[in-house]
């Protein structure tokens, strides 16, 4: 694989040193002088671009310019504060321009729910991020693009493994069951998948983070909504671009374990009996890897003034860093655009097609095959292999294995394949009149395979596994839309219908067995498996509907006062029959303060704009069938009739016919301001929501109910948050130009009411289970009224008992080593205070780029379970440990891993997300318009005081901020890649 990469590489290269240059044509000039449409004053310091190259000047003092071309082509003016002009020249000439001002920097076009509107227009609060935008580097996630880009976005995940994605958290959003994910809309197709778009293919985002602006999807839109545009052809010749990246990730930090001299070193200070293997082998060194990345990604586009169309095809390959893991995509997409019925008539479309396939480990606990926790566990002197080359095992302790021997034997693949399509039909039925039809399907259908080999893996016996499963997800979308748009005076008016109706079906299954008999036919043919029963086989299906009837209002006058409503009602399959229908009202309104006469002599403010906004969306994100009693199998019995085997059902969870819509109500208020003709802007946004019905699955007695489970709505949480993002043209000269953004966010989530169905004022979440922990009180989060979401929840560590065990403050202020008898206590909360980012880019030397991206968290804790289960003296000698249990140990405890204020650190953290430095070149023949090369790195370097591999955890779901040994290690990444444009 490697050398067919760099054989790509070379062959690439060797076209760009062999692009043949062409005879100079006959140079010209341009020249003239540059003024302020509305004022008639020069303008100094414009830049005139060649488009297509990096070629240019600026005007001088009094406004003038003159540039030398060599060829025909595109002249673009720009100027901070005014709209670009493009200019078309072939021959001298003398161009007196005049450029018309920008009255603020939110001209440009947005995507709302089932509409588009300018920035200066918006009402609610919606951030928008265009693809020159996004975070660079290498990308295993589209998602990952907009980490630290937008204030009140919060994108995490929990360590580097390239087949796990990222959790997106937008203003905080919480639910005690329900999915808190936010909906994703890629071109008009709500629930589509963002892991099937490739970077490159991405025009923008808008985040649509108030109630006001996401109950346009109504039960969808609790979470916030994200949609996704794609890139579409622009009118002009097709251009062709091919991006290649590759890179080396490098594990950041790895655990501090004894090496196998600090044990023997333990094991004479303490005279112990040790089985020494011999070696010197650090575990971890043995299971990680240099993992390298491939991106390929070749695109083509254009149009005409009436047709469109965009095509590309991306090939990527990640080497995880842990051996044995690893993920190959390939993604294809066509966007097609076409006007008719002299323009009145608009068609598009877009399909795609996703192929990956993935190679697993399991890491997520302390079993046999998990092999971080194998890695971390096992003795530095034992050798990998025996002298025969098969791999070392020794029965240490319990689930005691060698995890290259795990990693090498053991089979655990993935095969998906997922399809995407939608079409879009607008017609112009009157002047300001639309109506429109969107149809959009998705499949995904994925194939998983296990296999362990009998008596070859393990230490101890072992009669082998195999394991065969499908999947398929079918999403199917169809919308009807109608747009009026009308303006009078300075009254402008757009009102908009629209009726959604979405289905997903789904169906699956999976047969598994042991005893297998070949290891050639391995999952291929189960068979040969000798140990098959009926709980070795399953298969299921299912589907949901989803309808919704909308509206929206927007009206302005003068583009001074706004005002919007919006209203949608939604039925859903998923509610019990007496709450099927649920309604989702919004309004907003908006006051452009720098219009008003008493600004016109502020000439500092560009734009002053406050919003108030208040909306109620909906989440039915909770799982199908739970407002109905479902019975599953339980297993078999004799009929006592007829004497023969039968399956018994039982109920899986009781049916709840008042199961209802979870609902969240939000205030926000907004400042939109630009200085000093937009150099400087920003956005401050504060709000207040609340989320009530919370959707749970809860314990019940039985009898009375039928069976131990129910879903129903209970409870409430409250969220406050404040956010400020601010972008600045910093400097703007001839050879030097800087850009940059500053995003700033706190929120804070409590709990109001944990409901009817917790017992006590302490909800327990946050359950450790690992080796020595024993009993149902070994959790570290409490979810308590009015405290904060996720709070840790310890006993106070006091000291040593004379006999080694940990001594915890008892209930009535005295010492207990007891664990239930102990008091607890809030001694930290996982959330962040505030989350910055800060975002740069630097032209230099017209040539050069650099980008910088630094992102912090400041105020989070971390519960280091990795600490507390490694820190046991007790391991030693026979597993590995971490260096204090040997303080322990000389302190004389005896205490197995147990739970207690003393693990929770501080994690803030100041991070280098992204920084790269790239080269544009131009060459001077006509098949290559430019190509750009770069270097860059991703988290290149982070600064914490906390003692454990990385601080970031994912921040979603009751309890989180545990940092536990089932970590994938984050990496490190350095990466060289090309762009060229054709």
């Amino acid at each position: 694989m490697m050398r067919q990469a760099f054989s790509i590489w070379k062959a690439f290269l060797l076209l760009l040193l062999f692009i043949p240059g062409t005879a100079m044509a006959q140079e010209f000039t341009v020249s003239g002088s540059i003024t302020d449409k509305s004022t008639g004053e020069t303008l100094p310091a414009v830049n005139i671009l060649i488009k297509g190259t990096t070629t240019g000047k600026t005007s001088d003092i009094d406004g003038n310019y003159s540039i030398i071309m060599n060829q025909p082509g595109t002249l673009v003016f720009s100027y901070v504060g005014y709209q670009s002009q493009e200019i078309p020249v072939d021959k001298t000439a003398v161009i007196n321009l005049q450029l018309e001002p920008i009255v603020s920097a939110l001209e440009e076009v947005i995507i709302i729910g089932y509409g588009t509107q300018k920035k200066a227009d918006k009402t609610g609060a919606v951030a928008h991020i265009t693809s020159e935008e996004l975070g660079g580097g290498v990308l295993t996630d589209a998602i990952q693009g907009i980490q630290s880009k937008v204030a009140g976005v919060l994108v995490t995940k929990k360590g580097g493994d390239p087949n796990t994605g990222f959790a997106v958290k937008i203003r905080g959003a919480a639910g005690f069951s329900s999915n808190t994910q936010p909906l994703y809309v890629i071109d008009g197709v709500p629930n589509a998948d963002p892991t099937t778009v490739a970077p490159e293919d991405i025009e923008s985002y808008s985040i649509l983070k108030d109630a006001a602006s996401a109950a346009i999807y109504g039960s969808q839109g609790s979470n916030g909504v994200i949609i996704i545009t794609t890139k579409k052809g622009l009118e002009g010749k097709g251009t062709l671009q091919f991006n290649m990246n590759f890179s080396a990730d490098r594990v950041a930090k790895k655990l501090d374990l004894l090496n196998a001299d600090e044990i023997r070193k333990y094991v004479d200070d303490n005279d112990l009996n040790f089985s020494d293997g011999g070696a010197n082998v650090d575990w971890q060194d043995e299971i990680y890897r240099t993992g390298f990345t491939q991106n390929y990604n070749l695109n083509y586009s254009g149009g005409t003034e009436r047709s469109s169309y965009y095509g590309s095809v991306t090939h990527s390959i990640w080497e995880g860093v842990m051996k044995g893991t690893q993920k190959d995509r390939t993604i294809g997409k066509v966007n097609l655009m076409h006007k008719a019925l002299n323009d009145k008539l608009t068609l598009s479309g877009s399909i795609s097609g996703t192929f990956e396939d993935n190679d697993y480990e399991n890491y997520d606990g302390w079993d046999k095959d998990d092999v971080i926790y194998q890695a971390l566990s096992h003795n530095p002197t034992d050798p990998v292999k025996n002298p025969d080359g098969s791999y070392y095992k020794i029965n240490r302790a319990y689930n005691y294995e060698n995890p290259m021997a795990v990693i090498d034997g053991i089979d655990n693949l993935r095969s998906a394949k997922r399809f995407f399509g939608n079409f879009k039909a607008d017609m112009e039925f009157l002047p300001g009149l639309t109506g429109g039809i969107n149809f959009g399907y998705t499949r995904d259908d994925s194939e998983s395979s296990y296999f362990r080999p009998k008596g070859t893996i393990y230490a101890t016996a072992d009669n082998g596994f195999g394991k065969k499963g499908y999947d398929n997800l079918q999403q199917k979308l169809f919308e009807l839309t109608g747009n009026y748009l009308k303006s009078f005076d300075k009254h402008n008016l757009n009102l908009m219908l629209g009726y959604s109706w979405q289905q997903k079906n789904w169906n699956g299954f999976y047969a598994q067995a042991e005893n297998p008999q070949s290891d050639f036919l391995k999952y291929n043919n189960l068979g040969s498996f000798i140990d098959i029963t009926s709980s070795s086989i399953s298969s299921w299906a299912g589907e949901s509907r989803l309808i919704g009837f909308f509206g929206r209002a927007q009206y302005n006058f003068d583009s001074r006062y706004y005002l919007a409503g919006s209203i949608r009602r939604d039925g859903s399959t998923k509610f019990g029959v007496n709450n099927k229908w649920g309604w989702f009202p919004t309004v907003s309104a908006g006051w452009n303060i720098d219009k008003e006469a008493f600004m016109s002599s502020v000439s500092v403010i560009s734009q002053l704009k406050l919003r108030v906004s208040y909306g109620v969306s909906g989440n039915q994100n909770i799982g199908e069938y739970h407002s109905q009693v479902v019975f599953q199998p339980t297993g078999v019995a004799i009929d006592p009739e007829t004497g023969q085997q039968v399956t018994t059902f039982g109920p899986a969870w009781n049916e709840n016919p008042d199961l209802r819509w979870e609902r969240t109500a939000e205030t926000n208020i907004g400042l939109d301001f630009a200085l000093l003709k937009s150099r400087i802007s920003g956005t401050i946004e504060v709000y207040t929501k609340e989320t009530s019905d919370l959707l749970g699955e809860y314990q019940v007695p039985v009898p009375p109910n039928l069976a131990k489970t129910k879903f129903a709505n209970s409870g409430n949480m409250r969220n406050t948050g404040i956010e400020l993002f601010i972008q600045a043209f910093a400097v703007d000269k001839t050879n030097i130009s800087w850009k940059t953004s500053l995003n700033i966010t706190h929120f804070k989530t409590t709990i109001g009411d944990l409901g009817e169905y917790v017992e006590g004022e302490v909800r327990r979440d946050g359950y450790l289970t690992g080796r020595g922990l024993i009993g149902d009180l070994n959790y570290v989060t409490g979810n308590i009224e009015n405290e904060e979401l996720g709070s840790f929840y310890l006993p106070k560590y006091l000291g040593l008992s004379s006999d080694g065990y940990f001594l915890y403050e008892s209930e009535t202020g005295g010492a207990t080593r007891e664990l239930n008898k102990a008091k607890r206590y809030i001694v930290g909360s996982p959330a962040p205070n505030l989350e910055i980012g800060w975002s740069n880019t630097v032209t230099f030397f017209k040539h050069f780029e650099l980008d910088l991206s630094l992102r912090t968290m400041i105020g989070n804790d971390v519960y280091n379970a990795t600490r507390m289960f490694f820190d046991y003296p007790g391991l030693l000698p026979s597993t590995n440990a971490v260096p204090d249990a040997i303080d322990w140990k000389n302190q004389g405890r005896t205490q197995v891993p147990a739970i207690a204020d003393i693990y929770v650190e501080d994690g803030s953290f100041l991070r280098i997300d992204y920084v790269s430095l790239g080269y544009n070149i131009i060459p001077k023949g006509k098949i290559v318009r430019n190509v750009k090369v770069y270097v860059s790195s991703n988290n290149l370097l982070t600064l914490t005081g906390y003692s454990g591999v990385d601080p970031e955890t994912t921040v979603e779901g009751l309890s989180f901020g545990i940092d536990q040994y089932n970590v994938y290690p984050k990496t490190r990444t350095f990466n060289f890649g090309v762009t060229a444009n054709f």
